[in-house]
């Protein structure tokens, strides 16, 4: 510090007053006669904020220090867990909550819809392969016997869909049919009787109406099979299996087609003479199908039918897709 005496008069004198001046000043009752809210009412904070950096400011910041001090189990022993458990109202906070938009977001309707359809459409398509599987066994057994050439088409790209169908997976078809039918009928034919009864009082003797229940029966199967069709050119054992009729030129069948294919289904079925091409004839129509001018197709949409991988090798090997020796194709086991 400078001595006084170098000092001008005009320092000496604010040298020797100030300091006396501050001693004199009582900081704690001036701050207390500061009124801080219109102190702070005047600030522009706004102004304030935008000249602070933020950026620089939480780069200087160190947050694994800050987090490095927190000694997080005192705090968590300071929690009343039972305490603040106590005091939370279950039932009202359940109550607040939306469970059916939390369904809707969560897609658990779509979720469990896909995985139900995943697993029926997945035990179909096992059971489609394997009826695949076994027409290309038949088919190539024929085709031996009768000295034709193997056919590629089968598994090519592997899929089946737009080829001709195989005779076992027609009559899986035709299995699935006579039992909807006979079902169906069944439980039709209880109703009537039952309404009948009811309305009229009397007691219906089904043995007594042998023939009725035969044309009856007849009819039913007719509108079974036509309905299906003309309107999908499938019935239900052919939908199942995976089976669409179609005109020969590819186009689907007319109902006038269906009505005829229908009509001239049972004759197919005398001494079973008009199936047997569906195995021995090069096309696989039977008499039905001549009539009507259609031929079955394996149909399963877009999604791949490979074959089982033994039987998927069997037929490569004797169709000449692959050589016999090619070590990716494994022996049927």
């Amino acid at each position: 510090m400078e001595p006084m005496s170098s000092l001008n008069p005009i320092d000496r004198v604010f040298g020797a007053i100030v300091p006396r001046a501050v001693d004199a000043i009582d900081i704690d009752d001036v701050i207390g006669q500061v009124d801080i809210n219109h102190v702070i009412s005047q600030v522009d904070m706004d102004a304030v904020l935008a000249r602070i950096d933020m950026d620089a400011l939480l780069e200087r910041i160190d947050i694994d220090g800050i987090i490095g001090r927190v000694d997080m189990q005192k705090i968590l022993d300071r929690i009343d867990l039972d305490a603040v458990i106590g005091r939370l109202d279950i039932d009202a906070l359940i109550g607040r909550v939306d469970i059916a938009s939390l369904v809707q977001k969560a897609g658990i309707d779509d979720i469990v819809s896909n995985a139900s359809r995943g697993v029926i459409a997945r035990m179909l398509d096992l059971v489609r392969r394997q009826l695949v599987g076994l027409d290309a066994v038949l088919i190539g057994a024929t085709n031996k016997v009768f000295r034709r050439p193997s056919e590629q088409a089968a598994v090519r790209d592997g899929t089946v869909t737009g080829q001709l169908a195989g005779g076992i997976s027609r009559f899986v078809a035709y299995l699935i049919d006579a039992l909807t039918i006979s079902v169906s009928y069944g439980v039709a034919a209880a109703v009537v009787v039952y309404l009948v009864e009811l309305l009229s009082g009397q007691k219906i003797e089904p043995s007594g109406h042998s023939l009725g229940w035969i044309i009856g029966y007849g009819v039913f199967a007719f509108l079974y099979y036509w309905i299906g069709l003309s309107i999908t050119g499938r019935s239900i054992g052919k939908g199942l299996v995976g089976l669409r009729v179609v005109r020969e030129e590819g186009e689907p069948i007319s109902p006038g087609r269906a009505a005829v294919r229908t009509f001239v289904y049972p004759f197919s079925f005398i001494l079973g003479l008009g199936l047997i091409p569906i195995v021995t004839g090069k096309h696989r129509r039977a008499l039905h199908d001549w009539a009507a001018g259609d031929t079955v197709l394996y149909d399963w949409g877009d999604r791949p039918a490979e074959l089982p991988a033994p039987l998927t090798a069997w037929v490569r090997r004797r169709t000449g897709e692959v050589p016999e020796a090619e070590p990716e194709v494994s022996s049927p086991s």
